[in-house]
């Protein structure tokens, strides 16, 4: 009894050789691709781990340790209105620096039409 005695056992070998040859071009791209998968999973599966653990240190903290390093300060009461006007007065200040930072626009030549913006819409 020999291998090549039954037509089907034929049939097997020559279906294994035209999958492993005809995909012999898509076989190395299958596994580059695979491998680059595979490194993304990885990498992903480790984040998480360390999402896990950083959170599990978070929760295990107990108020005396978080409250020891911090000095105490008296709270102040701050009401939405003088919030609001910290907040323009921070952007105000931001603007005015930017103001500084810019060059000064270039001045039209005497006689000349000021510039119009064209579009294309309709």
């Amino acid at each position: 009894m020999g291998l090549f005695d039954s037509p089907s056992h034929v049939l097997i070998i020559l279906v294994v050789l035209v999958v492993l040859f005809g995909a012999a071009a898509r076989l190395p791209k299958a596994a580059k691709s695979m491998g680059e998968a595979m490194r993304i999973f990885k990498k992903e599966s480790a984040k998480l781990h360390e999402e896990d653990s950083s959170t599990a240190q978070v929760q295990s903290w107990t108020p005396e340790q978080v409250a020891a390093p911090q000095p105490q300060v008296a709270p102040q009461q701050v009401t939405p209105q003088q919030a609001t006007q910290e907040q323009m007065a921070a952007l105000q200040k931001q603007m005015d620096d930017l103001k500084q930072q810019m060059p000064p626009a270039p001045q039209p030549a005497p006689g000349t039409p000021p510039a119009t913006q064209h579009t294309s819409q309709p």
